[in-house]
């Protein structure tokens, strides 16, 4: 599972960097277009998802302090929150290079920003965070796509042959 998780975040911080090149050729009225998605918008989405990521991060490693809520927005403008996504990306990968595989038979206890104690499989847990990531990037990808742009494949599978992992296919 280590060795997923890490490809998992190397891969995110990869999606994150071209997410973030798209997002940016926004005008700034597509960026808070109030939309029917999750948080209400592509800035509401891509600030959840920080959060969120801080929030996890927090949970697993007990540094910090654990966060209220995932639902605001401290980072209005896209370059304040490309800056905190590059950090908190660089965050993720040491996390999962760090991870003791001894934890993943382990339970994670934490308190939800809605005040409910919690008891999950560590392992459960750390997949469902870089789940969390790819259904967020999925639906910024898609509202792209919604403003007339056209964003490069993200998915996992594209990470692996652009950052060299594997020799190409030969037949």
């Amino acid at each position: 599972m280590k060795a997923l998780f890490i490809a998992q975040a190397h891969a995110g911080r990869w999606a994150n960097q071209i997410l973030f090149a798209e997002l940016s050729k926004l005008s700034p009225a597509q960026w808070t277009a109030e939309s029917a998605v999750n948080f209400g918008s592509v800035q509401g989405i891509a600030n959840h998802l920080l959060l969120a990521d801080r929030l996890w991060l927090q949970r697993f490693t007990g540094e910090g302090e654990p966060l209220k809520t995932a639902d605001a927005v401290p980072y209005p403008s896209l370059a304040a929150l490309q800056t905190e996504r590059e950090s908190e990306d660089e965050r993720v990968v040491a996390f999962a290079e760090a991870l003791d595989p001894a934890r993943f038979g382990t339970i994670l206890r934490y308190t939800t920003t809605e005040g409910t104690a919690r008891a999950l499989p560590f392992g459960l847990c750390v997949a469902h965070f870089f789940n969390h990531q790819t259904h967020h990037r999925g639906q910024l990808h898609a509202l792209l796509g919604a403003h007339g742009l056209k964003c490069p494949d993200i998915d996992l599978l594209y990470y692996a042959p652009a950052a060299k992992l594997f020799a190409p296919d030969v037949n």
